[in-house]
């Protein structure tokens, strides 16, 4: 099945009615940035939510998505469950390249919206003991819609990515998911060296994660990044591409867990 980033070939139809608002065009180069910005402007109340919270956070903001996607005209709902589409899926995306555009088109697996990095406390067992222990460590939780877009949109500031907003899609057992597009990315695996050469000589600090994740800090920028693995950088004629790195603004306590600002 083919995915195209106005018109999905997969059981889709366009639902709802067409933009009242003039500034909005599904696709444009900044389409995610105009819709991130409407739905912060609905999610009021949205912030940093914790594991006991974050899935009622992630309902709340997609429905203020499926709303807003209505409003823009922008809804496209589907007859088949997306477990049901044969195209390639990872850990956070089904991906098929759209043969028109030559542009990779990401829909996001519900009932997240890709993944965030949280603080979490792991059980150590000890079969000396039976004194219960757990470690702090991070792991990657579903991101909410925010998060999510939150995450492209800095792509695109930083690395100089042209990830955009094609849709929002609303499958049979209510679930909603973005449909982004972003180009087609050629080249080999990065080696973990080039990936460390490229942080560092743009600025980037590697920070020491206990938890064993390459996590790498921006002071100006105020932005964690990673992820960085070679499976998201690809490497073409000398130069590297990121381009499904993850990042976000640590929270205090992640900063305080990384040592980014010691005391």
């Amino acid at each position: 099945m083919t995915l195209t980033p106005n018109k999905l070939s997969c059981g889709c139809c366009e639902s709802g009615k067409k933009s009242s608002d003039a500034g909005f065009q599904a696709g444009a180069a900044d389409s995610l940035e105009a819709f991130l910005e409407r739905l912060r402007e609905l999610c009021v109340d949205h912030g940093t939510c914790d594991g006991d919270t974050r899935l009622g956070e992630i309902k709340n903001q997609a429905r203020c998505a499926h709303a807003l996607a209505r409003e823009l005209g922008i809804l496209k709902r589907s007859d088949d469950p997306w477990e049901r589409l044969d195209v390639f899926r990872g850990s956070e995306h089904l991906v098929e390249l759209d043969s028109i555009s030559k542009r990779a088109v990401k829909l996001t697996i519900p009932p997240g919206f890709g993944l965030m990095p949280l603080l979490t406390y792991l059980p150590v067992v000890d079969l000396r003991s039976e004194k219960q222990s757990s470690r702090t460590a991070v792991e990657f939780f579903p991101a909410t819609p925010i998060e999510y877009l939150e995450r492209w949109q800095a792509a695109n500031e930083v690395f100089g990515d042209d990830v955009r907003l094609a849709s929002v899609i609303e499958w049979p057992d209510g679930g909603i998911s973005f449909c982004l597009t972003q180009p087609q990315y050629h080249g080999a695996p990065a080696e973990p060296r080039d990936i460390d050469a490229f942080f560092l000589n743009n600025g980037w600090t590697r920070l020491k994660d206990p938890s064993g994740h390459v996590v790498y800090f921006n002071y100006a920028l105020g932005i964690m990044a990673i992820d960085a693995e070679r499976r998201n950088c690809y490497l073409t004629n000398g130069e590297l591409q990121p381009f499904d790195v993850i990042l976000c603004r640590p929270d205090e306590d992640m900063e305080r867990f990384l040592g980014i600002y010691p005391s």
